[in-house]
């Protein structure tokens, strides 16, 4: 099950995808802020993205593009 979660105090943005019970087992940067996180077994079980805030594009600036 995909589960999001939004902490607008440290502006950071956590998407999980694992299977139920995987276990967190580290992470890397795939772009600045971005990190891709891996169960033990090795698979990808979650991203998380800091400074939200700062990657967001204006709803204005979408409808000129």
């Amino acid at each position: 099950m995909i589960q999001t979660n939004y902490d607008p105090e440290a502006d950071v943005l956590h998407v999980s995808f694992g299977l139920d019970g995987a276990v967190y087992d580290g992470a890397t940067e795939v772009a600045p802020g971005v990190y891709l996180e891996f169960g033990t077994d090795g698979q990808p079980i979650g991203v998380e993205v800091t400074g939200v805030r700062n990657r967001s594009v204006p709803l204005e600036a979408q409808r000129a593009a």
